[in-house]
């Protein structure tokens, strides 16, 4: 009888750190909407909440982005961290200036719109 309580105590406790990660991956999603949402609208659809960027020529929506075969994680990383302005081309994305939490919530937000 004693040995049930332990395998239960065992399961429970499995069972509770398997929920973190995806509670945490969750929250880095929300938090990357919620500030796409607020630093990215003007010039990109971030969501379906916000339709039309400010932005005459829009850069591309963030599911389209997210649907290219060529987008990773490394490959958003990057392009976040650089400066994508050539000095003879207007309309090309400014640097946005990151902070790596910021980048890494963007990211997952992106990511998280690929359809599965």
């Amino acid at each position: 009888m004693k040995w049930r309580w332990q395998i239960l105590g065992f399961l429970m406790i499995c069972l509770t750190g398997w929920s973190g990660p995806v509670d945490a991956q969750s929250d880095l999603v929300s938090a990357g909407r919620n500030f796409a949402e607020m630093a990215c609208s003007p010039c990109h659809v971030v969501s379906d909440r916000y339709k039309v960027p400010i932005l005459r020529n829009p850069g591309p929506s963030f599911a389209e982005i997210a649907a290219r075969t060529s987008t990773t994680g490394d490959s958003l990383r990057t392009y976040l961290r650089s400066t994508h302005r050539d000095m003879g081309q207007s309309g090309r994305m400014p640097n946005p200036r990151l902070l790596d939490f910021e980048i890494d919530e963007v990211v997952a937000y992106i990511l998280s719109l690929r359809e599965h």
